[in-house]
């Protein structure tokens, strides 16, 4: 930052004194911060270093507020490649900030207590802990992201408190509910939700990979499928294809009876193709939207699956409530249960071995009664 510059107004003694203070974080533009003098040119050079140090001290001073901020943030993370969904999240939070009057007020002047006031708003909007949790969150890494950029000098979100979030347990099922749900999803009369609901209990899979999953990724000699691509549906409803969420590939072992179920479900998309004349395309989805493109090349979308695991399961008794992703809780926390280490179980449903040992391990039975 400049020392300023120093310019005579008016004789003999008033002075304009004038440093740069950055740009302008909305219009980029150079922006200097001037002040009167009167006295002395000595005395006039004095003030104008210790303005120099004011403005050095307390850091540029921006204009931008508090909603400016977080979407240039989210911004920056979207052309950095972030994921369509996760910045679809943010965008989300970042209108309902703007519509709060914390949204307009300046970065440089808002206090830690106005944060502190605007979670409680929130909350007594009928908003649960973990999402003002969110809140939190996002507005501490575009704060974080401001004083990188020179808009701001502190972190002002991070000193305040947002509500405590206690966690509740996961609902891991039993291998008879599990069961009893695949049962009943047999019974049913789409016989892709019978597909997708043992795919996902038997591999710990998450549903958007399972959507992702095509019939070239598929080996049923080898009973072995290849999960390297996931489907997710933005907010502008259209169906993005994307890296899984670990954004390495992994090939997962299946039983003989679900290459045997696999088996079947691909004569059946045939028979279904061919009658309306049509050939499966060979890249046609496991999961595949027949009745909006009969050779498979548009996938399920995901929220389909669970919703109808939601009617599926609320028709099985003891599986009232049960969620599709707790399917994904089910097979992890079973195998651990079952011995296996967690490097292999952590491979398997593509999650990192910290996460697998801090979410998962300690809730199994296994490890309870051997800790006793």
């Amino acid at each position: 930052m400049s020392s300023g510059s120093l310019r005579l107004k008016r004789e003999p003694d008033y002075w304009e004194l004038r440093v740069y203070a950055g740009r302008d974080p909305i219009t980029l533009k150079k922006r200097y911060l001037s002040r009167t003098f009167r006295g002395g040119k000595r005395e006039a050079k004095k003030a104008l270093v210790k303005l120099a140090g004011e403005v050095m001290h307390e850091g540029p001073q921006a204009e931008a507020t508090v909603s400016h901020l977080v979407a240039a943030h989210i911004d920056h993370l979207a052309a950095r490649g972030r994921q369509q969904r996760t910045i679809d999240g943010y965008r989300s939070i970042a209108r309902r900030i703007a519509a709060d009057r914390i949204g307009g007020q300046l970065i440089d002047k808002v206090s830690v207590r106005d944060f502190d006031n605007f979670y409680s708003r929130l909350a007594g909007r009928g908003l649960s802990p973990a999402t003002v949790l969110r809140y939190h969150t996002l507005l501490g890494a575009a704060f974080q992201r401001g004083m990188a950029w020179g808009w701001v000098a502190r972190n002002t979100p991070r000193l305040a408190t947002p509500p405590a979030v206690h966690r509740l347990p996961r609902v891991i099922p039993s291998p008879e509910v599990v069961a009893a749900v695949l049962a009943e999803a047999e019974s049913s009369r789409n016989p892709e939700n019978y597909v997708a609901f043992r795919l996902l209990a038997l591999t710990g899979a998450r549903r958007g990979e399972m959507c992702g999953l095509r019939w070239s990724a598929v080996d049923l000699e080898a009973r072995r499928i290849t999960i390297r691509e996931a489907v997710a549906k933005v907010a502008t409803g259209e169906l993005v294809h994307k890296d899984p969420k670990s954004h390495q590939t992994r090939d997962v072992s299946i039983d003989a009876r679900t290459a045997e179920v696999l088996r079947d479900h691909r004569e059946r998309q045939r028979r279904q193709a061919k009658a309306i004349g049509e050939p499966l395309s060979g890249d046609a989805f496991v999961l595949a939207d027949l009745h909006q493109d009969p050779t498979g090349r548009t996938p399920i979308q995901p929220n389909r699956f669970t919703q109808a695991f939601r009617r599926v399961a609320d028709r099985v008794e003891g599986a009232e409530g049960l969620r599709l992703h707790d399917l994904r809780h089910w097979f992890a926390s079973t195998q651990l249960d079952a011995g296996e280490p967690l490097p292999a179980v952590a491979a398997r449903i593509g999650d990192n071995v910290e996460t697998l040992a801090r979410v998962y391990a300690q809730r199994t039975k296994r490890g309870d009664e051997e800790a006793a």
